[in-house]
C-alpha cells in the first residue's frame, strides 16, 4: 500500500513538472515575437504603417475591410507594412515560426485637404473640399481668426457647404474635420483661404419711378464725337427713364429707308454719373444689366478717377463691342502705360462670352484692392489686373503709369451709338417705333436693375 501511495505521489510529481515545462513553453514561444517597432498602430485611410519584427515573420489582419497587409520584407528583421482602408479598429497578428503576437490598429480618417471659400454674396459663401478618406461625414468650422476661435457650424455628408447670414465687413476662415466610424480621431484640416467680405456702402435698386438726382447726375456729358471715340450719340437725361424697379437707358435714332443710312444729328442716348456726388476707393462694384441688342450700340458700365485721361485712370467694368450677337463683354483697365491710343502698347483686359447678355440679367462686377483689380461676371473670375505684374518699377504703389488707382473713382452708366466700340449703326434688332414717310424711328433699351458698391 506503502508503494502505491509512493508511486501516486511520483506520478503526480511528474505531471505537475509536465505541465508547468507545457505552460512556460507556451510563455517562451508568446515572448519570442520581438516586436521593434509598430507595438500599436494608429494610421489614416489611405495610408500605411510599419511593424518591424526580429526574425521572419509573417502576418494576417482580423477584419481585411478596415486593414490589410500590404506587404512583407523578410530578413533578420521583418519589416511588415499596413494600409488602413476604412475607419474602424482591428488587429494584426504577428507570427514568427510558431509564436504570434497581436498588434492593435486604429485607422482614422484621412485629413482634409483643398478647404477653399468663395463668396457667393455680400453675406454668404460656398465652402468647398476634397473627399476624405474614410469619412462618413464632415464638421465644418468657421472663425474671423486665422489661427483662434474657430466653432462648428455645420455637420454634413457633402463635400461642400453654404454659409449664410455672414457679418459684413469682416475676414472669414473655415476648417473642416472628417468623422470615421466611432472610437477613431477626427482629423482636422488647416484653415481655409482668406475671404473678405463686404459690406454694403452704396447702392440704387431704381425702384420708384424717376431718377433719384441725389445719386446720379450728366452734367457735362458729352456727346456727338466726344472724347475722340467718333461717337454718334447726343446725351440727353431724358433718355434715362426709372421703370418697372430698373433704369432704362434708351438710345434711339431716326433712319433714312430710301438713303439707306440715318438721318444726321438724329442720334441721342442717355449717360448718367456719380460724378461731384460720390466716389469711392478700393471696393467691390457690381452692376446688373441687360445689354441692348440693336447694331452700333455700345453700352457701358465704368469708373474714372479725377484729372485727365488716361492719367486719371479708367476701370470699365463692362463694354459690348460691334460684335453683331452683343455676346462679347470686355472688360479693361486703362491707364498711363495702358490707354489704347496710337503709339501705345494699348489698353489690359479680357474678353468674356455671356451668350444671353442681351436677354437676361447677369451681373457684372470688379473688387478693387490697394493691390489689384478683380474682374467678375456673375461673382466668377474673368481676370485681374495686377500691378506687380504690370510696373516696371519695385513699389508699384509709386508708379502712376500703371497705377493710378490709389484714389477715389465716380461711377457711371451710358449707352453710346457707333464709335470705336459701337462700330456701324443700321435698324438690325431695333425697335421701330415711328414711321413718317421714308423717314423710321428706331429705340433700343439698356436694362439696369442695380448698382451695389461694398466695402
Amino acid at each position: 500500500m506503502k508503494y502505491i501511495k509512493t508511486l501516486t505521489a511520483v506520478v503526480l510529481s511528474f505531471a505537475m513538472f509536465a505541465t508547468t515545462v507545457m505552460i512556460q513553453g507556451t510563455i517562451d514561444t508568446e515572448a519570442a515575437v520581438k516586436i521593434m517597432f509598430g507595438k500599436k498602430l494608429s494610421m489614416t485611410a489611405g495610408s500605411t504603417d510599419i511593424v518591424v519584427v526580429k526574425g521572419k515573420a509573417t502576418a494576417t489582419t482580423a477584419n481585411k475591410k478596415i486593414a490589410k497587409i500590404a506587404k512583407i520584407k523578410k530578413g533578420k528583421k521583418s519589416i511588415v507594412t499596413v494600409k488602413g482602408l476604412k475607419t474602424g479598429k482591428t488587429t494584426v497578428t504577428i507570427k514568427v515560426k510558431k509564436s504570434k503576437k497581436k498588434v492593435p490598429v486604429t485607422v482614422n480618417p484621412a485629413k482634409v485637404k483643398k478647404v477653399t471659400a468663395a463668396l457667393t454674396s455680400s453675406t454668404s459663401a460656398k465652402v468647398s473640399w476634397a473627399k476624405a478618406k474614410g469619412a462618413v461625414k464632415y464638421e465644418v468650422y468657421f472663425s474671423t481668426n486665422a489661427s483662434s476661435g474657430f466653432k462648428k457650424i455645420a455637420t454634413i455628408k457633402a463635400t461642400s457647404y453654404d454659409h449664410k447670414n455672414i457679418t459684413q465687413g469682416v475676414f472669414v476662415y473655415y476648417k473642416v474635420k472628417a468623422i470615421g466610424n466611432s472610437k477613431t480621431k477626427a482629423s482636422m484640416s488647416p484653415a481655409s483661404n482668406r475671404l473678405k467680405t463686404w459690406k454694403l456702402v452704396w447702392n440704387d435698386e431704381f425702384n420708384g419711378d424717376k431718377l433719384d438726382m441725389t445719386k446720379w447726375n450728366n452734367e457735362g456729358a458729352k456727346g456727338d464725337g466726344g472724347y475722340g471715340n467718333h461717337e454718334l450719340q447726343n446725351y440727353q437725361l431724358d433718355y434715362c427713364k426709372v421703370k418697372d424697379g430698373a433704369l432704362v437707358i434708351t438710345p434711339t435714332f431716326k433712319y433714312d429707308k430710301n438713303a439707306r443710312k440715318g438721318v444726321e444729328k438724329s442720334y441721342y442716348s442717355g449717360k448718367i454719373w456719380t460724378k461731384g456726388q460720390y466716389s469711392v476707393q478700393y471696393a467691390k462694384v457690381e452692376m446688373k444689366v441687360i445689354m441692348p441688342k440693336g447694331r452700333g450700340t455700345w453700352a457701358a458700365g465704368w469708373m474714372l478717377g479725377p484729372g485727365s485721361w488716361p492719367a486719371c485712370g479708367e476701370i470699365d467694368i463692362f463694354e459690348t463691342t460691334p460684335e453683331l450677337a452683343k455676346t462679347i463683354i470686355p472688360q479693361s483697365i486703362h491707364c498711363g502705360k495702358y490707354n489704347g491710343l496710337p503709339n501705345y502698347s494699348g489698353n489690359k483686359h479680357t474678353d468674356t462670352t455671356v451668350a444671353d447678355a442681351t436677354k437676361a440679367y447677369h451681373t457684372y462686377g470688379i473688387e478693387w484692392l490697394n493691390d489689384g483689380v478683380k474682374f467678375t461676371i456673375d461673382g466668377k473670375v474673368t481676370w485681374v489686373y495686377d500691378p506687380l505684374v504690370y510696373s516696371s518699377m519695385d513699389n508699384y504703389m509709386e508708379d502712376n503709369r500703371a497705377w493710378p488707382f490709389k484714389q477715389p473713382f465716380y461711377l457711371i452708366l451710358n449707352c453710346a451709338i457707333g464709335g470705336t466700340l459701337g462700330g456701324d449703326v443700321s435698324p438690325t434688332y431695333w425697335t421701330n417705333v415711328k414711321t413718317q414717310g421714308n423717314i423710321e424711328t428706331y429705340e433700343d433699351y439698356m436694362y439696369v436693375d442695380s448698382v451695389r458698391v461694398y466695402q
